[in-house]
């Protein structure tokens, strides 16, 4: 889903970005000093690179203009005083991925107009309280990046202690365990903090009270079991993924929270969380849970669970009874996927009314039919709706009819069984038929792939206004034109790829308006003669099928909208390659032509060349071959007719005996 792309682990660099935007607003400097740097640097009018050139001191003379330096891979250990020369331009310095075990007191003092640091992937922990006061002169820093330093909780609190005009800070990759009350007391500005990929077991209450305009925290792959108190309603994105948590709830009374993203997936869920007081929530992550219901219910208290489990399971924080939905007008995005769910929540996502995407791939569902939902309820917004990997046997209609607005449906990866057949086996006439998609009005974008189908049944199954549908990886499929009735000017991309059908059972009607093709990993001896009605084709994936050449009346029938052609993995036959040069005068990519091969064949069975070598000698050898062999069957073949011509005439004439 796009809320799992905008949700991604780690700091999204809040604070950065807008570093980015000031780093020109700096004062020109004057040109004309000297400088020199070590051999290898590059450099341009702002930006001096020394990256990976194994450096063991700071360049001692810079240009004067220089706004950007970086310094990282190499294999500085120590800055002493007077390493730096006064350089009021720079803005942005990355020492990361060096060896700094010690920043002395007044190393930093000249660049004290600094706004950037980097100083991941170096070894800060050694002598972290004289480190800590060598940032003290950066009094405009914006964004400091201490991550993967081995850093301890008490460690980090000492290198954030006193720096006031911090805006992003990046503490990910460290050994912190514990958030102290006012851990970050000395960087009110804070707009986003990094703490990912630690040891974190304990917030104390009050560890970001003195923030108030933080606006993105991750906590992702920590070790926290609870958040029972949540009160951080400056913030916009929170990502709690990949940690132990059993629990989530905020107070119900609080309304004043900012929360759009909040990133729960990869937990230990059971129970949906309480998010009354996120009205403004956009999108939500519970995927690799253990949800198997999303009504509400009290917790039962699971055994071995500390002190953290009485405090969440105070009055004020038990659900109410009511959906836990009941209070997300705004959600938009539900990813649900990788739970333990037997069935569409229909009573829950009654209560969402902006939802637009759903995700429910890889949970328990399978017989939906058997859960119709009571009539009477509202009609949902949903636009998507993603229910791969389940075991879902039949698809009822009356989906469609809750969700009238459902454009992308994803079926893959399941067990449909849209028709049955009679005993009389796979080719008998059909005994019974679903049509799910009658009122599929809005349908785009159908996935029916990876579900065993062996077929479409009678015309009439697909809805009628698809753009891209997707049938790969059902082995043993067959088509027939009737199977795409309607879709003749609508269908514009089509998968067949991996069914491993031969062209007898590949019989696909005219489709005008076809765009893209995906016909790789089948078993086609020769292209369906039909793609000259596609004549806006654009893309045709032919991989891994057993082509020896290609159609150039089909090829020349497409319109020449046709851009790019795969091929690679058929036994091309190499002097016949005339459609290459047809595909060459088109202006047709392929893309993968390094990768395909030709076959010469002869009595041993043939050997094999790359496609794109010259075939010219072999070729006029094959070719004078079989025109000598021809010459000489012509000649056989005249011989023994005249011997038998001679034969009658003396059969039948009484004197040449005689003479003979």
């Amino acid at each position: 889903m796009a809320f799992q792309e905008a949700v991604s682990p780690g700091l999204s660099s809040l604070g950065l970005s807008l570093f980015l935007a000031l780093l020109h607003t700096s004062p020109e400097g004057t040109s004309g000093h000297s400088f020199s740097l070590p051999p290898g640097c590059l450099t341009d009018l702002l930006k001096v690179s020394c990256q990976g050139l194994g450096l063991h001191t700071f360049p001692a003379l810079l240009p004067w203009t220089t706004e950007q330096l970086d310094l990282s891979h190499n294999h500085l250990r120590v800055l002493h005083n007077n390493t730096t020369e006064d350089r009021p331009n720079l803005r942005y310095l990355d020492l990361q991925g060096n060896r700094l075990e010690e920043l002395s007191l007044g190393a930093l003092l000249p660049l004290r107009w600094l706004q950037a640091l980097i100083l991941a992937h170096n070894s800060l922990n050694r002598a972290y309280m004289s480190n800590s006061q060598a940032l003290q002169p950066l009094g405009h820093l914006r964004f400091l990046d201490l991550s993967a330093n081995h850093l301890e909780s008490d460690m980090a609190a000492f290198y954030v202690a006193n720096l006031s005009s911090l805006w992003s800070l990046d503490l990910s990759n460290n050994l912190i365990t514990h958030l102290a009350r006012g851990a970050f007391r000395g960087c009110p500005n804070l707009l986003d903090i990094d703490l990912s990929d630690n040891y974190v077991l304990q917030i104390e209450a009050g560890a970001f009270e003195d923030l108030l305009q933080l606006r993105e925290l991750s906590l992702a792959r920590n070790s926290l079991h609870c958040i029972s108190d949540f009160s951080l309603r400056t913030l916009w994105q929170l990502n709690l993924s990949s940690n132990a948590l059993h629990f989530f709830a905020t107070k119900e009374e609080n309304w004043g929270y900012q929360l759009k993203v909040l990133d729960l997936s990869h937990n230990q869920l059971r129970t949906m969380p309480t998010l009354s007081a996120l009205r403004h929530l956009h999108h939500l992550n519970l995927s690799d849970n253990q949800l198997s219901s999303l009504e509400p219910h009290t917790v039962p208290s699971p055994q071995g669970i500390g002190p953290w489990y009485q405090e969440a399971s105070r009055p004020n924080q038990t659900l109410s009874g009511h959906s836990p939905a009941a209070n997300l007008p705004e959600l938009t995005d539900l990813d649900l996927s990788r739970n333990q769910l037997a069935m569409l929540p229909v009573g829950f996502l009654s209560h969402l009314s902006s939802l637009l995407r759903l995700s429910m791939a890889w949970n328990c569902l399978q017989n939906m039919s058997a859960h119709q939902p009571s009539p009477g309820l509202p009609l949902l917004p949903l636009t998507s709706l993603d229910l791969q990997g389940n075991g879902i046997q039949t698809f009822p209609s009356w989906v469609f009819e809750i969700l009238p607005s459902l454009q992308v449906l994803d079926l893959g990866d399941n067990e449909l069984q849209l028709c049955w057949r009679s005993e009389a086996g796979p080719d008998g006439p059909f005994q019974e038929t679903h049509q799910p998609f009658t009122s599929a009005f809005h349908l785009k974008h159908l996935n029916l792939g990876r579900n065993r189908l062996r077929g479409l049944c009678p015309a009439g199954l697909l809805p009628l206004a698809l753009f891209s549908l997707d049938l790969s990886d059902n082995t043993g499929l067959a088509l027939i034109p009737s199977d795409f009735r309607g879709l003749q000017h609508s269908l514009r991309e089509l998968s067949l790829r991996g069914n491993g059908m031969e062209s007898a059972h590949l019989w696909l009607p005219c489709l005008r308006e076809l765009r893209l093709l995906d016909l790789s990993a089948n078993k086609l001896a020769n292209l369906p003669w039909t793609l000259n009605c596609s004549s806006y084709l654009h893309s045709l994936d032919l991989r891994k099928n057993l082509l020896r050449t290609l159609d150039t009346e089909v090829l020349g029938g497409l319109g020449g909208h046709l851009t790019s052609i795969f091929i690679a993995g058929n036994p091309f036959h190499c002097c016949t390659l005339g459609w290459l040069a047809t595909l060459a005068r088109a202006n047709v990519s392929v893309p993968d032509l390094e990768e395909a091969w030709c076959l010469y064949p002869n009595s041993e069975g043939g050997s094999w060349a790359p496609l794109v070598g010259d075939h010219s000698h072999l070729c006029t050898w094959w070719q004078w071959r079989g025109t000598q062999a021809g010459w000489v069957l012509l000649a056989v073949t005249s011989l023994f007719l005249i011997c038998c011509g001679v034969a009658a005439l003396v059969q039948n004439s009484p004197k040449l005996p005689r003479c003979l």
